[in-house]
């Protein structure tokens, strides 16, 4: 049997160090069908573009349904019985054509980029202060102290979520990306529901709040947001898009910003360069990509076969279940060179596919730039030196088939004099 077919996304050795896996699959079978995953993985850059422009051959909709355990009817009922009904990604943007448009036009309003851009100052401050709280100690533990309030807190601001809820949200997001992948119990799977449904409940009060009396914020404007016709959206709707903005508007950047601290702190000659740059706004957003491209923290997203077709050569049958693998990608030879090497000045590095591509990008991918830039910022202009207190190979990586990022990131620094 080839090596290649020993490798399984539900290995927790491939969780935590993929790379081998992609590399064997890109130059071997750049599309390859994973037992264990039960789908087909698309490897290849090319070929992962090719497969979001087909649209009417794949649905991104019924994708995620692929990734359900078989007792999850069960919870499903449980749910219904319980509380406002089970979460299901196609409740928000999981879902294909005139329903993805119109939901996606409602909520992009709310992140343009203007409004985006004004939110730098707010960030920064967020920022600020979670750095305040360890900078005199010259240790941290960064994905406790930093990169998980962090995310939290911004998306929280967004949503208008009371600050005094921010281990509540932590709870519920670690809920609400949890089945996600493979090797989830019945068990856990009961309890993540029950903590779902209390995200529900909490939800839904603050929904009926904004409804008799609307503020600034997203949930307000989702609230009261109409398409051309004068048509809102439903209860269900509402409910599955707040826990969508919750869950994927900072597990995303709490990984992206740990795996970058670890970038910083095994390379003090970056570091000094971004700590002295002349133009530092450029080249931190040149880190932030090559960051993006090299870790992306969420590796791949399913796609179902909605009829017989054909993708990078491999015939892919009507019914059949596929990852596109964007970590895999953004480290493909043809179109980055020396892709495993960190490029701070890389020329095509924006070009990567952490946020997806085409209709389906990500629609806070503005946000998390921004988020990750104000968090890479006050590292390296409030610390001389920074270093990991523990050996790179030897911080543990937790995943699923979507999420991807450090459990502990620990550092020690020399404090700023300036």
């Amino acid at each position: 049997m080839r090596v290649l077919d020993n490798l399984s996304l539900t290995q927790a050795e491939v969780v935590n160090q993929p790379w081998e896996y992609y590399s064997r699959m890109r130059a071997e079978e750049p599309v390859h069908y994973d037992k264990g995953a039960r789908a087909w993985l698309v490897s290849r850059y090319d070929d992962v573009l090719q497969a979001v422009r087909m649209t009417e051959e794949l649905s991104n909709e019924l994708g995620w349904d692929s990734l359900r355990e078989s007792w999850q009817d069960e919870i499903d009922d449980m749910m219904r019985r319980e509380g406002f009904g089970p979460h299901r990604a196609q409740d928000n943007f999981k879902v294909d054509g005139v329903l993805h448009q119109r939901r996606r036009k409602l909520v992009d309003q709310a992140f343009s980029a203007s409004k985006v851009a004004a939110m730098e100052d707010g960030i920064s401050a967020i920022a600020r202060k979670l750095v305040d709280g360890f900078i005199d100690r010259g240790e941290a533990e960064i994905v406790k102290e930093l990169t998980i309030p962090f995310g939290l807190l911004v998306i929280g601001g967004i949503l208008n979520i009371p600050v005094d809820r921010i281990e509540d949200m932590h709870r519920w997001s670690d809920a609400a990306v949890a089945p996600f992948g493979m090797g989830l119990t019945k068990e856990q799977g009961i309890a993540y529901a029950r903590d779902m449904m209390d995200l529900h409940r909490f939800l839904h009060c603050e929904i009926e709040r904004r409804r008799a009396d609307p503020g600034e914020d997203i949930i307000s404007g989702l609230v009261h947001a109409r398409d051309e016709q004068g048509n809102g959206l439903g209860q269900t709707e509402l409910l599955s898009i707040c826990v969508g903005l919750l869950a994927a508007g900072n597990e995303t950047t709490r990984n992206a910003m740990s795996f970058g601290t670890i970038m910083l702190a095994r390379d003090p000659e970056m570091f000094d360069r971004l700590r002295h740059a002349e133009d530092q706004n450029r080249l931190l957003q040149k880190f932030v990509e090559e960051v993006l491209r090299i870790q992306a923290p969420v590796p791949q997203l399913p796609r179902h076969a909605l009829r017989d077709c054909e993708i990078g050569g491999q015939k892919i049958a009507k019914g059949d279940n596929l990852l596109l693998c964007w970590a895999s990608a953004n480290r493909d030879e043809a179109k980055f060179p020396m892709p495993e090497e960190f490029q701070l000045e890389r020329s095509n590095g924006r070009q990567h596919l952490t946020f997806g591509a085409g209709i389906y990008n990500c629609v806070g991918a503005m946000l998390a730039r921004m988020e990750m830039k104000c968090c890479f910022r006050e590292l390296v202009t409030r610390m001389e030196r920074l270093e990991l207190t523990v050996p790179a190979e030897d911080i543990a990586i937790w995943g699923t088939f979507v999420f991807r990022g450090p459990r502990q990131v620990p550092i020690r620094f020399v404090k700023s004099a300036a």
